[in-house]
């Protein structure tokens, strides 16, 4: 029994040890019978193992093979058996074809990307094509790993190896080059380690970092780690809900900053809080289902929101209440209560058939702010918002805000009695509108309000700020901290309540995506990220921004140049920018992607997104990205153009900056131009078909192609057209909703148009690319649909997420390139 259990550590040993090195030896284990309790006799080549991919992009030890290099190994003498691994790494641009011939007199396993692709368990006697193997492999553009894993014995004199590729364009990196650069692919782009959230300590000393870890499977791996501006502290996995402790009865501090978490253990849900040694201790057990935030200095009590659960009807006959009863989890509702963690005891707080949601918590007073959504359908924007003040000592109620349908959220200004108040330009009858009259604001828009609590006048701090408000944190010190679209970037800044202005933060940042302060406002923490950069995070302090961390470097990543570029159509400044392939060459002609959204919110600035610029350049695109009328972050009027235009405007002037960019720019070729945009950016790219033939092809993710049947039929079609197309329906505005709808424009289309949507889209129903499907066929037209299955709105499902821009890639390679290659790989013709 020792026996067995020493070869089994053994062998568990040897595997990892293939993993992490280029040579092993192996033995034979003592033989005690011919076969196992299986049947099975041993077989050697079974413990040998190729590199996983992790190990491929993480480890250069492996020696280095070049084509057609013969190599020729040592001859084991009194080890059994030799395990070597080489490797070799390649580069495409475009989307290959070849086929590799492997020479090897040693039993051998060959690796892609550490996924075996071919192997031969005999041995030969000499590198002749009777010790030839080959196999054709399909590669996509970007880099790649080929292993050559080789098992050699002393039975076997000659112990060589060599390769070469048969066909295509490849490009060998050189092993002498310390670094080889590519350009950016999605596996870069996904892979690795993701930063989604930072939080400050209450002494401004520490930064809490969240950040998940993804395999080349797409697996999920969460973990955090806490840093001071010179090192990092604690690392740990899991844990996801970790965040810091205020001073209470709970938590004691003497200076020490403290974390905690919830977790379940046999149906236990406890709270453990945690020290900066990474020591661990529960403090409270049995704790209810819900969101529980602890308050602070009453840290034996806690804001519990809990939801109560109405199944929608499985009768054969259902009958909806309102439009949105079709969404799943409709007709369930949120309440709160005061929860008392040393007694258990729950104090309902709200009841009713209406949900509550928690605004902010006011230390001084012991009160809450809570709003309540009201429907009301006949009435746009078809619900409206009260807010309410709660003591929790006298269960008081006051009443600070009643059913405005443009307000969103409130927060406490700390020992004063002003609230802070996110709404839009028509909230509180239209008080911050700077608008001409008649003229509907944006309720996309963001705005400030700052309100007296006592005598409940109101204010717009924001009224003449052109950026659009986005996310709120406010300290002890009267300021209000909040990020902003800023045109196509979105920046951070703060209000200070004395002096009565706005000032941005400098972070370093093109694109500030969460951020924090701890509550005296001496210390922010953000994360984010350039527009040619992985996201990174920050803690700033009174001296400067430190930087804490980053997940994952650009240093290997070949990127061009990005350059600002804009136009002017109609007296109007329509600003965008340019990105080049890394290999620029001014001489030459390239081809381009156009791309933009329109659907209100900017294409910003974001290296990591769903359409990342350096995806498209790294194989060899121009891409051209701009932000048309109906933008917001450029100012209330800019973002008012939205309202009921439907593409009228802002169509005309992607068209009209696509012709002004090709006169400009001599590298582009103006007959290989695409473009690409999804949901409302794919009703533009429909929609540009129908009033032009300047693009070689289109893309159209999740597009609107009729305006009325997505009002009807999206789950949230009728509420955004509350801002779209506000005060107009398809009863009183034909000349939109049916003149303006692509579909009923199909055969003024001429342009190679492909089709993608999500099946179980519920945002834009399928139903939308299917009927522009459907027209296009009838009408003759070049048109592609591809639908994913099992996806909603946005490609969420890792393999399924490759597999979808794989498909975009080809379609433009079929049509900006005249290669059609990679199309007919992934959709073959049929004929049915």
């Amino acid at each position: 029994m020792k026996k067995i259990l020493c070869l089994a550590i053994y062998f568990i040993a040897l595997l990892i040890g293939l993993q992490a090195n280029s040579q092993v030896e192996l033995r034979e284990p003592f033989i005690m019978d011919s076969i196992n309790n299986k049947g099975e006799k041993f077989d050697i080549s079974s413990l040998v193992e190729i590199p996983s991919y992790k190990i491929l992009n993480c480890c250069n030890h492996f020696p280095f093979i070049q084509e057609d290099q013969v190599i020729r190994l040592d001859t084991p003498n009194d080890i059994q058996y030799k395990v070597t691994t080489y490797v070799c790494r390649i580069l495409v641009d475009s989307y290959q074809k070849t086929t590799i011939n492997i020479f090897s007199t040693d039993k051998i396993k060959v690796g892609l990307d550490g996924e075996i692709i071919k192997e031969r368990l005999t041995t030969k006697d000499s590198l002749n094509n009777d010790s030839k193997i080959t196999k054709e492999i399909s590669l996509e553009p970007g880099k790649h790993s080929i292993s050559f894993t080789v098992l050699s014995s002393n039975e076997n004199r000659n112990h060589e190896l060599r390769f070469n590729f048969e066909g295509g364009e490849i490009n060998v990196i050189n092993n002498n080059v310390k670094v080889s650069k590519y350009g950016l692919t999605l596996n870069e782009m996904l892979g690795g380690r993701n930063i989604y959230n930072t939080s400050v300590s209450p002494s401004g000393k520490h930064v809490l970092v969240k950040y998940y870890d993804v395999d080349n499977k797409g697996k999920r791996v969460y973990g955090y780690l806490v840093a001071n501006k010179d090192k990092t502290l604690l690392f740990e996995e899991g844990n996801a809900s970790v965040i810091w402790a205020e001073d209470g009865i709970y938590f004691k501090y003497d200076n020490e900053d403290l974390l905690y978490y919830f977790d379940k253990v046999n149906d236990n849900r406890r709270l453990i809080k945690q020290n900066l040694l990474g020591q661990k201790k529960v403090i409270a057990e049995n704790l209810p289902d819900g969101s529980l935030n602890l308050l602070p200095n009453k840290n034996c009590y806690a804001i519990l929101t809990q939801t109560s659960k109405a199944e929608n009807s499985e009768d054969d006959l259902r009958q909806y209440i309102l439009p949105d009863d079709r969404i799943d989890g409709w007709r369930n509702r949120n309440l709160l209560s005061l929860y008392n963690l040393e007694t258990g005891q729950i104090q309902p707080l709200t009841y009713g058939y209406r949900s509550t949601y928690l605004n902010d918590y006011n230390i001084k007073t012991n009160s809450i702010l809570f709003s309540v959504s009201y429907d009301n359908i006949i009435k746009r924007p078809f619900s409206e918002t009260s807010i309410y003040e709660m003591n929790l000592e006298s269960f008081k109620v006051d009443t600070i805000i009643e059913k405005d349908g443009f307000v969103s959220s409130a927060n406490y200004i700390p020992n004063t009695e002003y609230l802070v108040i996110k709404a839009s330009g028509e909230a509180f009858n239209g008080i911050g509108n700077t608008l001409k009259k008649g003229t509907i604001p944006n309720p996309f828009h963001g705005m400030l309000f700052l309100m007296n609590k006592k005598t409940k006048n109101l204010e717009c701090i924001s009224k003449n700020f052109d950026p659009s408000i986005g996310n709120i944190k406010v300290a002890e010190n009267k300021t209000i901290y909040f990020t902003a679209e800023n045109r196509d970037s979105i920046s951070l800044y703060v209000y200070s309540l004395d002096k009565k202005e706005i000032n941005k933060i400098e972070t370093d940042l093109d694109i500030v995506s969460g951020f924090d302060v701890n509550n005296s406002g001496n210390s922010i923490t953000f994360y984010g990220q350039n527009y040619n950069d992985f996201p990174i995070a920050y803690l700033k302090d009174t001296e400067k921004n430190h930087k804490i961390y980053q997940g994952k470097n650009k240093d290997k990543l070949a990127l061009g140049e990005m350059k600002p570029w804009n136009f002017k159509y109609k007296g109007t400044i329509i600003e965008g920018r340019y990105y080049l392939p890394y290999n620029f060459d001014p001489q030459k002609k390239y081809p381009v992607i156009v791309y933009y959204y329109a659907g209100t919110s900017p294409t910003d600035r974001s290296f990591e997104m769903r359409y990342s610029a350096y995806l498209y350049t790294a194989q060899g695109y121009v891409v051209y990205v701009l932000n048309p009328s109906g933008t917001t972050g450029w100012g209330q009027e800019f973002a008012s153009r939205h309202v009921n235009s439907w593409g009228e405007r802002t169509a005309d002037e992607i068209i009209y900056g696509v012709k002004e960019f090709t006169k400009e720019h001599s590298f582009v070729d103006a007959k290989k131009i695409g473009c690409m945009g999804a949901s409302y950016g794919g009703f533009m790219t429909q929609l540009l078909q129908t009033k032009t033939d300047i693009f070689a092809c289109a893309i159209s993710h999740a597009g609107i192609s009729d305006i009325t049947s997505y009002w009807g039929e999206g789950y949230w079609g009728y509420s955004y057209s509350s801002g779209a197309t506000a005060n107009s329906y398809p009863w009183n505005r034909k000349d939109i909703y049916v003149e303006r709808s692509p579909l009923f424009n199909a055969d003024k289309i001429n342009t190679p148009l492909l089709l993608l949507h999500g099946d179980s889209d519920t945002n834009v129903p399928i139903g939308e690319s299917i009927q522009m499907y459907n027209a296009l066929k009838i009408l003759g037209k070049e048109v592609e649909f591809i639908s994913v299955k099992g996806e909603n709105h946005g490609i969420v499902d890792y393999e399924k997420r490759l597999k979808w821009n794989n498909t975009i890639y080809a379609w433009f390679a079929k049509h900006l390139k005249d290669q059609d290659t990679w199309w007919k790989a992934m959709y073959p013709d049929k004929q049915l």
